[in-house]
């Protein structure tokens, strides 16, 4: 028990003392220590540091609780090389903290910088120099010792200093301003409210910034770590990481990077934006809205160099089509380029160049307002493959395609692909020269079956069902994604083999033609029409495809079609002829009056009016 009331009369004289001493530190330590001296050690240690002109234009209040401190209302920093450029910061207040120990001997040490609403403004010159450069000061010292560590061709650095260990700390900046104003070519950017921390303990090692701000009006948040951060500051190559938050744009980049005048960097890269047009807008691209690249993301190896980003073993998403490959970015003349290859287990190929280019509704006032003038702002060279792909309704495999934009013209060919059992090729040119500035459509097909492909196009009524053979060529005097159907002008050209025409009976149509003046053809519709070949030719001008060749001939029957059909409004203007084969025979041989049965189709599709014509 007497032990015990020992310790506790320990422990109460220790707390004791302790506290006399922090009564009695308070009270001495502001007569001990020098406001004046804390103040002109701040003012030599920033001045050290950067190498430039330091003022405090505040007066002191050094406070000691709940640990030393220094506060300044006003503190300005100017670059000595450039003594008419702005200040290189300039802030309404700046607090440090500082050692008591280091204080009492008369040079006291700082350390945990606060920056409250400054302003931090970098001018460039020529010779690639800004008012931040500076040859002298701590900074300027690791530098130009970390450059001839660099440099040393000898794997033993003994020879060289080592790099100081200067204590810095952490400097948080509170509501602050960056301003960039370049004097080359008169550009200025500008970064507001900027809040974080930047975290450097000591020169020789790593730091680590987390700090947030807007940018073009989108907030946005960077988080950066270097293990030697002053290679990047002496435009050497250094291993970085950095994460890059906003709603425009998120990215993270792991690897090596320099921030010389020629940037380097190779290493893992993330990204991804709901809208790069939206991206390439706010990094000041001038792509106008809705002329460039949708939704994407991407994981890849970065290497870029010379201007030239490569994008190795790339994961690639772009408006919803996930594919892998190579992608080649470089500038041309100014105009960003995009070259490389793709392959997509599945592939929208609408939405795909939608990505690229402007895809409205249709119609000619919207083709008025469309300026093409994207086709003069990116170079574009693309291969495409698909397991699978769709083009609208269509459904398409082993697809092979490529997509162009050079020179004012914009070309998008599906080289090879199977559908339906057949084959397709296809290609849309858009230019704004040339096609009068327009657009053309043209495609093939080979061994199609007509009834699966108008099934997907939910084509229906008693149209020619076979393996089908089709070659259509189409122009457009506006842009190919604005063109309504009465914009278009050409021909095309069907052939099929071996088929039907459902819902025909030509025995039927015989008997309703004989005895009614106008019938549909629901009334035929328990048979089909089987015939071995049916050949269409038509042209189109102006919402209207004139048919000048219509013939399905089968075992029994030929039937004939010519006329017009406004196919913008889903009317029908035909002549058409029926007439058995036995008669055409019995006809060439006797010259006799044949039995064929001419009529008009009238209506609508796909429910088209029968009037026979009487008197033939």
């Amino acid at each position: 028990m007497l032990q015990r009331r020992g310790w506790i009369r320990w422990i109460l004289a220790t707390v004791i003392v302790v506290g006399l001493v922090a009564v009695i530190s308070g009270i001495a330590l502001p007569f001990a220590i020098s406001t004046d001296l804390v103040r002109d050690r701040l003012e030599r240690d920033i001045s050290q540091w950067t190498g430039h002109e330091v003022e405090l234009l505040g007066t002191p209040d050094v406070g000691f609780w709940p640990v030393p401190h220094i506060a300044l209302k006003r503190i300005s920093v100017s670059s000595r090389n450039f003594p008419k450029a702005e200040p290189i910061v300039f802030a309404d207040e700046m607090r440090a903290d500082f050692s008591i120990l280091s204080a009492l001997t008369g040079d006291p040490s700082f350390s945990n910088f606060v920056l409250v609403r400054p302003i931090f403004t970098v001018e460039k010159f020529p010779e690639d120099i800004t008012s931040w450069n500076s040859r002298s000061g701590r900074i300027s010292e690791g530098i130009a010792t970390t450059v001839k560590r660099a440099e040393s061709s000898s794997t033993d650095n003994s020879t060289i200093q080592p790099i100081p260990a200067y204590r810095l700390g952490d400097v948080t900046v509170e509501n602050g301003t960056f301003t960039w104003i370049d004097h080359t070519n008169g550009n200025t950017e500008k970064i507001t409210a900027i809040n974080g921390i930047i975290s450097w303990q000591r020169l020789n090692g790593g730091m680590e910034a987390d700090i947030s701000g807007i940018y073009r009006g989108e907030a946005a948040t960077l988080f950066m770590e270097s293990a030697r951060p002053l290679l990047l500051l002496a435009q050497r190559t250094s291993q970085i990481e950095i994460e890059f938050a906003s709603t425009p744009l998120t990215l993270a980049f792991s690897g090596g990077a320099n921030l010389s005048g020629t940037p380097f960097a190779s290493g893992k890269l993330s990204m991804k934006s709901p809208s790069m047009r939206q991206t390439l807008e706010w990094s000041g691209t001038e792509i106008k809205p809705g002329e460039a690249i949708g939704a994407l993301s991407l994981d890849a190896e970065l290497q870029l160099q010379n201007g030239r980003a490569m994008l190795d073993k790339l994961i690639l998403e772009l408006e919803g089509n996930r594919g892998i490959g190579v992608l080649d970015f470089k500038q041309y003349e100014g105009k960003p380029g995009i070259s490389g290859t793709l392959a997509f287990s599945s592939l929208d190929l609408a939405s795909f160049l939608r990505a690229f280019t402007p895809l409205p509704s249709n119609g000619e006032d919207i083709a008025k307002t469309i300026d093409t003038s994207f086709l003069n702002q990116l170079r574009l060279d693309m291969r495409l493959s698909a397991q699978s792909a769709t083009l609208g309704p269509l459904s398409l495999t082993n697809v092979a395609a490529a997509a162009r934009i050079d020179e004012g013209r914009a070309t998008f060919d599906i080289g090879d692909a199977t559908a339906y059992g057949g084959s397709l090729l296809g290609r849309i040119i858009l230019a704004e020269s040339g096609i009068e500035g327009g657009g053309e459509i043209r495609f093939s097909a080979t061994d199609i079956n007509l009834e699966q492909a108008l099934a997907a196009l939910d084509i229906s009524g008693p149209f020619p069902q076979g393996t089908a053979r089709l070659n259509v060529a189409l122009s457009t005097p506006f842009p190919t994604w604005a063109t309504g159907l009465s914009d278009l002008a050409g021909k095309f050209d069907l052939s099929i083999v071996n088929g039907s025409v459902p819902s025909f009976d030509p025995a039927q149509f015989r008997e309703l033609a004989e005895t009614e003046r106008f019938f549909g053809l629901g009334g035929i519709s328990t048979g089909s029409f089987q015939f071995t070949t049916a050949n269409f030719e038509a042209t189109f001008s102006n919402g209207i495809a004139e048919i000048s060749k219509g013939e399905i001939v089968g075992q029994n029957a030929v039937l004939n079609l010519t006329g017009i059909i406004p196919y913008q409004r889903g009317g029908l203007a035909l002549i058409g002829v029926l007439e058995e084969t036995a008669t055409v025979a019995s006809t060439l041989e006797t010259s006799q009056p044949d039995n064929s049965i001419q009529f008009f189709v009238g209506g609508a599709w796909p429910a088209p009016v029968i009037s026979p014509i009487v008197g033939n």
